[in-house]
């Protein structure tokens, strides 16, 4: 449930739900647009299902790299998707965020899909767990960043699934 302290983002994709929760679930397809820009998704595991489990890094051509794991909750095709991520380091070990120390460790993940008239609609929220005052305060000042964030990622998401 989104509460005063979450972020959402909601995207309308000119797909049907299946194709638009495919990209979501499958990890060839993650690899096409779930990192930022000019970055690559490098998955170590992926199991990707209700109790599943994934690591991965997302690395830029410069060499930064950011881990992250992911512990799925819900995986109910073609309408919904929850995860806890968190930010990790290359053997798994949980860790802050590489470059903003106050950012929230963990992140629950809600996305939600709906179809109408041939369009799918994305609704993602962000809420921080497991986070102190300190924490909350950070993610919140970065929500702008994380709409910047999100709105390129649905942009490339949007473009995968055009050529798909």
């Amino acid at each position: 449930m989104a509460n005063n302290n979450s972020f959402t983002i909601t995207h309308e994709f000119h797909a049907p739900v299946e194709s638009v929760f495919e990209a979501w679930t499958s990890t060839e397809q993650l690899k096409q647009w779930f990192a930022p820009g000019n970055f690559s998704v490098i998955f170590t595991k992926a199991d990707i299902k209700a109790g599943g489990e994934s690591h991965y890094c997302i690395a830029s051509e410069h060499g930064l790299k950011v881990w992250y794991k992911l512990f799925y909750k819900d995986f109910i095709a073609p309408a919904k998707l929850s995860f806890t991520q968190v930010y990790s380091n290359e053997n798994g070990g949980i860790e802050p965020h590489p470059m903003i120390k106050n950012f929230p460790v963990e992140i629950f993940t809600t996305v939600m899909l709906d179809e109408k008239e041939g369009k799918t609609t994305v609704n993602l929220t962000w809420e921080p767990m497991n986070a102190n005052a300190e924490q909350v305060t950070c993610f919140i000042d970065e929500t702008f960043e994380l709409s910047q964030e999100w709105g390129g990622m649905f942009a490339q998401l949007e473009a995968f699934l055009a050529n798909s």
